[in-house]
C-alpha cells in the first residue's frame, strides 16, 4: 500500500522542498496587520521579519478542520494511507485539528502523529520520514522512528522573553531570567513543553548551544539543523563551527523560522536541533 506524508508550516520547511517531496503542506496562518496570511506560502519568513522590525506583533492561528479536510481528500486521490506529522500538541491546536478532520475525511487509512517537536525539530522528522519512505520502508517502521524522534534534542534561546509569556508558553523561572540585563535564556523542547535549562551571557549564546549538542553527542555520529528568526549572521557562522569541528556531522542545515514560530518568540532566537540516525 502506497503512503502519503502531509505535515504542516511550522516544520519551517519551504513549499518549494515539500512539493519537491510531495509532501502535504496544511497552513497555519498569522494575523498581521489587519490580514490573515498563510504561513510561508503568502508571508515569507523575510517579510515577516521586515514587518516585525517595524513594530509588527503577528498572532497565529491553527489551520481549520478544512484546511486539513481538503489536502486529506487530495492526497487519498493518490496515496492509499496517510502519515500526518504534526507541531507538538503542547504547543498548538493543529494536531487537534488534524484528528478531527481524519475522523472526518478517512479515519482508517489516516494516522495523525504529534511530533511532540517544532521548527527544526519537526522538520527534521518530516524529513527523516521521506528519507525512510523513499527506501522503501513501511508505515510501522516510520512511526517507530517518529515516536523515537520525539525524544530528540531541540535546544534554542531567545532575545525577548515576553512573546513566549504572552502566549502562555513560558516557563515559571523564565520570567525571572528575563529581567536579568545581558543574560538569555537557553530552553529546550522536552516532550512537547518548553524546559527552562539555564542562562547564558548574551555573546554566549552560540558557544551555550553548542555545549549542550555536544554533551549528548560528543563522538557520535548526527544530524544538525539550525533554526533562527533572523538571528546575527555570527551566531549562525559561530554555532555551525563549534557543532563540525566537534562532532562527526552527517548531516546538517540551516532554515529561517516563520511566521508561526517567530510569533511566539520573536525575531533573533537561535535553535539547534540534532538526532542521530540508528
Amino acid at each position: 500500500m502506497e503512503l502519503g506524508l502531509v505535515t504542516d508550516t511550522a516544520a519551517d520547511l519551504s513549499p518549494k522542498v515539500l512539493q519537491e517531496e510531495a509532501v502535504g503542506l496544511v497552513p497555519i496562518y498569522v494575523h498581521l496587520m489587519g490580514r490573515r496570511y498563510k504561513d510561508w506560502q503568502e508571508l515569507t519568513p523575510d517579510a515577516l521579519y521586515q514587518a516585525m522590525r517595524a513594530g509588527a506583533e503577528p498572532v497565529t492561528e491553527p489551520p481549520g478542520v478544512e484546511d486539513f479536510a481538503e489536502i486529506y481528500e487530495r492526497y487519498l486521490q493518490v496515496y492509499d494511507r496517510l502519515l500526518s506529522i504534526h507541531v507538538s500538541g503542547e504547543l498548538s491546536k493543529t494536531v487537534e485539528r488534524a484528528r478531527e478532520a481524519a475522523l472526518k475525511v478517512a479515519p482508517t487509512r489516516i494516522r495523525v502523529v504529534d511530533s511532540g517537536m517544532v521548527s527544526a525539530g519537526l522538520g527534521a522528522m518530516v524529513l527523516r520520514a521521506v528519507e525512510m519512505l523513499r527506501r522503501g520502508a513501511e508505515e510501522e517502521a516510520i512511526v517507530r522512528e517518529m515516536e523515537r524522534m520525539r525524544r530528540s534534542s531541540l535546544f534554542f534561546s531567545v532575545a525577548d522573553l515576553s512573546h513566549l509569556a504572552r502566549n502562555g508558553r513560558l516557563p515559571r523561572f523564565g520570567e525571572v531570567v528575563g529581567n536579568l540585563l545581558g543574560l538569555r535564556p537557553i530552553l529546550r523542547i522536552e516532550k512537547g513543553h518548553i524546559r527552562f535549562l539555564r542562562v547564558a551571557r548574551e555573546s554566549a549564546v552560540p558557544e551555550a548551544l553548542a555545549r549542550l549538542v555536544l554533551e549528548e553527542f560528543q563522538g557520535r555520529s548526527a544530524r544538525i539543523t539550525i533554526a533562527h528568526t533572523d538571528a546575527r549572521s555570527e551566531w549562525l557562522e559561530g554555532l555551525k563551527r563549534s557543532l563540525e569541528g566537534a562532532l562527526r556531522l552527517e548531516r546538517g542545515r540551516i532554515t529561517r523560522s516563520g511566521a508561526t514560530i517567530a510569533a511566539n518568540v520573536g525575531l533573533g532566537a537561535l535553535a539547534v536541533h540534532a538526532y542521530a540516525v540508528e
